[in-house]
């Protein structure tokens, strides 16, 4: 019991079919200091030799790994059951084919054991699994290592926020679990979920001048991969149901928070467009998939959608034009529209 008091971060690392992978995984996770960690490896009905490495890792390392085996449910599911066996003060989803700069992890703790803010944010890089090239992920127009409250710091500008994603966020544990939230289960995209629901019980923000995760990318398996994101936008029309619905119970929460509603979910449904208009290859039905979702928007969520009528627009513009997935990136990446983005407040 006297170590389980003593924990300060909980990192679940969501395991199916990743023997692959999570030996990397793990081992990035052994830092000085790791007896202050609880891991939690779940392993979500696994078939292959995943159970096994864990196992091996929780025998040699016993006071931070723990092997929870369960049925398939995914990945939502996963993150559902670790939190409700968290004993860290702090909370962490670390992927199977991810990892982390295990030095950095040390210097995380250090910096858990000295503050209470509810929400810390962390800088990350997105890796390539082929070239192994990585892309930053920083924290901009924010002062790091400097605690804020919630509506002071999403007053500042987009920039701040570009680490706010499953990747660059680690909550308070008494604080998740005081948004009630439950994640969806069975589908993909639920990290949106988990990037924005926890914000309607969060009060004070830390960003720290840290990289640590490392978001690998290039897996076919991948929700990010064009194939996939086509195959599963039905579970990306119910995440934004989801989004919409928590908005709308709680439309008490403050303005800052508001603001913070208000980007998620519309970068959500601008994401939804591109799928539908650009990367889907029945053009038809992808035209549907848009018109049905735009009634989604009306009352209290008209403003939602007055907020991306104009850049739409473009999406559909660039849709009949024919833009390729390719070209449409190139569009997203152009100095033009950084120079746009860098005055959005």
């Amino acid at each position: 019991m006297e170590y389980e008091q003593q924990k300060l971060l909980t990192i679940a690392v969501p395991c199916y079919n990743v023997e692959w992978c999570l030996e990397k995984c793990l081992s990035s996770l052994l830092c000085d200091g790791a007896e202050r960690l609880q891991v939690l490896i779940i392993s979500d009905g696994s078939t292959d030799r995943t159970s096994e490495i864990a196992q091996q890792f929780s025998e040699k390392h016993p006071h931070v790994f723990e092997l929870i085996e369960k049925e398939n449910g995914g990945h939502g599911s996963v993150i559902n059951a670790a939190i409700a066996l968290a004993k860290g003060k702090y909370f962490k989803v670390v992927d199977a084919d991810d990892w982390v700069i295990t030095e950095n992890l040390a210097l995380l703790l250090d910096m858990l054991a000295k503050t209470e803010a509810d929400a810390i944010i962390t800088q990350y890089h997105l890796v390539d699994m082929t070239t192994g090239n990585r892309q930053e992920f920083r924290i901009e127009y924010a002062d790091l290592n400097r605690q804020y409250d919630a509506d002071e710091y999403f007053a500042l500008p987009v920039q701040a926020h570009d680490s706010m994603s499953f990747h660059g966020l680690t909550y308070k544990t008494e604080c998740y679990r005081q948004s009630g939230l439950k994640l969806s289960e069975g589908i993909f995209y639920e990290d949106q979920e988990y990037a924005t629901l926890p914000f309607t019980s969060v009060k004070t923000i830390l960003p720290l001048d840290m990289f640590f995760y490392q978001y690998l990318l290039g897996n076919d398996n991948q929700s990010v991969s064009y194939k996939n994101q086509v195959k599963r936008i039905g579970d990306m029309e119910q995440v934004l149901d989801s989004l919409l619905g928590w908005y709308d119970a709680h439309l008490e929460m403050p303005e800052g928070t508001k603001r913070y509603f208000h980007r998620k979910i519309t970068d959500h449904l601008l994401s939804y467009y591109a799928i539908c208009l650009i990367k889907n290859p029945d053009r038809k039905g992808g035209r549907r998939l848009v018109g049905n979702v735009r009634s989604k928007f009306s009352g209290n969520r008209q403003p939602l959608f007055n907020q991306v009528k104009m850049r739409g627009m473009v999406i559909k513009l660039m849709h009949y034009l024919r833009f390729t997935p390719k070209m449409y990136y190139a569009v997203l990446h152009s100095r033009l529209y950084k120079a746009a983005r860098s005055v959005v407040k």
